[in-house]
């Protein structure tokens, strides 16, 4: 007999479907899975009773076992038959990490979407995202004529992640140096109109300026939408364009198109998603994240529904995370340089792995000297991770990567992080200028430096020591506005790492370093009390902007080319927009709607929308600009600024120094709008009336100081120059500002030409308008100590919002306005 069929009608008990009795039932699993963690088993509970609503958010510390808790997800689905089961992980790198620890589990997993174990959901199937959304996605795309991969459950790790690596392929992007001839036809079918927002800015385009970011208005855009698709169709099977193509073809009227110098790119507002079918075809997706601050971003990205994600699956309490240390050196003492917490890092990377988190390669080559390993690019950065995770390598230095790498227990034990991640592509610095420091635009940040600290501690076990270099991080801890927006067990940390900072307070590194190591060496006080420190930290209630739905929906009525229903959906949100920067660019898309159906309308909508968001688009008919004067003394004005700016000591200290930072001149520099609005945010604090009128109307000066008395400086910003000379075309840009304020102001008044750059040498044939100062890098430096030593005299008076102390300290400092501009510049030569 070769079958004994007599035992086919007997046999185990159905495949259990409650992911915590499955994980018991699993017979394979590796000994480190002993059993679930309390929080892994609450949220699995939650989950699984809530297992029929198609959009879930489970929310874990960083180390608190996502991958397990998905991975368990989507075993219990297809025991369930709601397979195929696909789990996806924002990296290559991650994905494989999920792979080995399936194995661990025993479950059975592929890394082929072929597969026929797959398919029949019999096996889960472990992908990077970026093998799932692609202009050539194996799953197939909605309407490219190929077969849909079913797929019955969908989980998606690392949420916050994976929104950023979906915004990137839903992103053409190109370049200058590979399509020359493609790219120089598509800015000239656009001079004109880019020419009319800002000449300066389309000069810059046309002569490599790295700084110039272009957004082409959208009915420039739709009024030559067919020349733009024959242009780029011709090039589409092209490496640059072949994986993005595919997917924005079908939006590409209603996509925002923004040069740079080197590259054009083209994005929805939002992600159209639904073109990868599969996703929007699943019946189960669960999203899982550690530090998503605002939900919202899963409804407009992921076209989530707002009800279930509104709901988020937490365990009771956030407080089950590795014990860390955050501190800002240069906060406890603004004396400590930063060349010495480096020497004092390289001195832990003797004992203990020390990694360093940059933005930037110029970043990174500060630490040269002090580095065993820098790694940038993806391979470089695993085989880095790999090796900090098998021996002590000593300091390694990681560019621009703030998420995607496990690093436990003795991986590292000192992370710094030096520095602001930086937006480099020419749509996430369009958004950095247009929406500033909007909450929006707080929480992106925010979201990537939580993650970046999140790199060293993976389990309740880790222990890291976090330290923050450069003014804008020891922001965010100081000051109670950004702080709010951590996740509550990273908050608790931060709150608690300040009670050590206060006993520190002025103290040198060498105590600074005293702590790290008691810290380092588990001294048995610390332990007790930073696992104390986290005792009562919960998770927060969900956050849904009453903004994302309305905005998503008019996306894909307009994305169906139902534009009467795109405006009518996009005018709620506008509504629902609390704070005037957003508000103004959500007028912006509501008017580039509009323009499908009433043009005239669409100008009247942008007209309304810079009274709240001066750096949007400008209207066809260009804007009237607005006249400033000083509305009081220079004294009562610069108190009133610091009174609302700053609320105490702290703040004010940090806060110049973030100022002060984004005044420092750096060649190539792609933070021009960043210093221009520095430097009229430090008229602000000198006690004058200032604003930005190129940004504002297109055309005058970088920026305007009304000084007092009908006198103004009209300043124009060459921070990122790189020569050691000031070339015709700036001091003609200087001229052509002057011959604006003139036009502007009656002949009351009076200006005086300044340029900020890094020499006073002009270039042979270059004449600069009568009477110009030059505020070099040595001035500049002289008008920031100046600047810092009356605010910290300030500070430690307690008294920045009482007039006669500013006066006092002005006039010791010189920084009164008579004679101001002489005082901290010099002649052109």
């Amino acid at each position: 007999m070769v079958i004994d069929f007599s035992t086919f009608g007997s046999g185990p008990a159905p495949t259990p479907i409650d992911p915590r009795v499955l994980f018991d039932a699993l017979p394979g699993r590796a000994a480190q899975y002993e059993f679930l963690r309390d929080p892994q088993g609450q949220v699995l509970q939650a989950w699984y009773d809530r297992r029929s609503e198609k959009d879930l958010v489970v929310k874990l510390n960083t180390g608190g076992g996502k991958t397990v808790v998905g991975l368990l997800i989507c075993q219990s689905s297809l025991n369930e038959g709601e397979g195929p089961a696909l789990y996806l992980a924002p990296d290559p790198f991650l994905a494989s990490q999920a792979m080995e620890q399936a194995v661990e589990l025993g479950l059975e997993v592929t890394d082929d979407p072929r597969s026929g174990r797959f398919v029949s959901g019999e096996a889960i199937c472990v992908l990077s995202l970026h093998r799932f959304v692609n202009g050539k996605s194996v799953f197939g795309l909605q309407g490219d004529g190929r077969p849909v991969v079913d797929v019955g459950t969908l989980v998606v790790d690392d949420a916050h992640a994976a929104l950023a690596t979906v915004r990137e392929k839903f992103t053409l992007k190109l370049t200058r140096s590979r399509h020359e001839k493609e790219f120089g036809e598509l800015l000239d079918l656009f001079a004109e109109d880019l020419s009319q927002q800002s000449e300066m800015t389309y000069l810059g385009l046309t002569t490599n300026d790295y700084s110039a970011v272009a957004p082409v208005p959208f009915w420039a855009w739709t009024r030559r939408i067919t020349d733009v698709g024959s242009i780029l169709n011709k090039i589409r099977d092209d490496d640059e364009l072949q994986w993005s193509w595919p997917l924005i073809k079908d939006v590409l009227p209603i996509c925002r198109a923004v040069f740079t110098s080197d590259t054009l790119e083209l994005q929805p507002p939002y992600p159209p998603i639904n073109k990868i079918a599969s996703f929007a075809r699943a019946r189960r997706r669960v999203h899982l994240t550690a530090t998503l601050a605002d939900d919202s971003v899963l409804v407009t990205d992921f076209a989530a529904d707002p009800d279930t994600v509104g709901t988020a699956i937490t365990p009771a309490t956030a407080g089950y995370l590795g014990d860390r240390l955050i501190l800002a050196p240069q906060d406890i003492n603004p004396s400590i340089k930063e060349a010495a917490v480096r020497d004092m890092a390289a001195k832990l990377a003797e004992r203990v792995n020390v990694v360093v988190l940059v933005p930037s390669h110029r970043r990174a080559k500060a630490w040269e000297q002090h580095a065993q390993t820098t790694a940038s690019d993806s391979e470089q950065i695993g085989a880095a991770a790999d090796a900090l995770r098998k021996r002590h390598v000593g300091l390694v230095v990681l560019v621009n990567k703030y998420d995607g790498i496990d690093l436990p227990r003795t991986a590292c034990e000192v992370l710094i992080l030096d520095g602001l991640p930086q937006s480099y592509g020419g749509q996430t610095r369009r958004e950095a200028v247009v929406l500033g420091d909007s909450d929006e635009m707080v929480n992106r940040q925010m979201q990537r430096i939580e993650q970046g600290m999140g790199r060293g501690v993976r389990s309740v076990n880790d222990h890291c020591v976090v330290l923050l270099m450069g003014a804008h991080l020891a922001q965010l801890i100081t000051a109670p506005k950004y702080r709010s927006r951590f996740s509550p067990a990273t908050r608790a940390q931060i709150e608690f790492s300040r009670k050590v900072a206060a006993t520190l307070t002025s103290q040198p590194l060498e105590k600074i370093e005293g702590v790290i190591a008691q810290v380092l060496g588990r001294d048995p006080g610390w332990v007790a009390a930073a696992r104390g420190a986290l005792a009562e930290a919960t998770y927060p209630t969900s956050t849904i902007s009453a903004v994302a739905a309305p905005a998503r929906r008019a996306f894909d009525q307009a994305s169906l080319g139902q534009y009467a229903q795109a405006v009518t959906h996009m005018s709620t949100a506008v509504a629902a927009a609390k704070e005037p920067t957003e508000r103004g660019f959500l007028q912006e898309q509501l008017a580039a709607y509009q323009h499908f159906t009433d043009e005239p309308k669409a100008q009247q909508t942008l007209v309304k929308a810079l009274a709240h968001n001066p750096a949007i688009l400008r209207p066809i008919g260009g804007v009237n600009p607005t006249r400033i004067k000083p509305t009081d003394t220079q004294a009562v004005l610069a108190a009133g600024f610091l009174a609302n700016a700053y609320a105490d000591r702290n703040e004010l200290l940090v806060g110049i120094d973030v100022l002060l930072d984004e005044l420092i001149y750096h060649p190539s520099q792609k933070k021009v709008p960043v210093f221009e609005r520095a430097l009229e945010r430090l008229g602000h604090l000198l006690g004058f009336e200032a604003q930005r009128p190129e940004r504002a109307t297109g055309t005058g000066p970088d920026v305007l100081w009304a000084i007092g008395d009908l006198k103004y400086l009209v300043l124009e910003a060459k921070s990122g120059a790189t020569t050691d000379k000031i070339w015709r075309s700036d001091v003609a840009q200087l001229a052509h500002s002057m011959s604006w304020f003139q036009q502007t102001y009656d002949q009351s008044c009076s200006a005086t030409p300044v340029m900020l750059h890094r020499v006073n040498t002009l270039e042979y044939n270059a004449a600069a308008p009568p009477g110009t100062r030059i505020i070099t890098t040595e001035t500049m430096a002289k008008l920031s100590e100046a600047v810092r030593k009356a605010t910290l005299a300030l500070a430690e008076a307690s008294s920045w919002s009482d007039p006669e102390a500013v006066a006092e300290q002005y006039g010791a400092h010189r920084l009164l306005a008579q004679g101001l501009a002489q005082r901290f510049s010099v002649s052109p030569r």
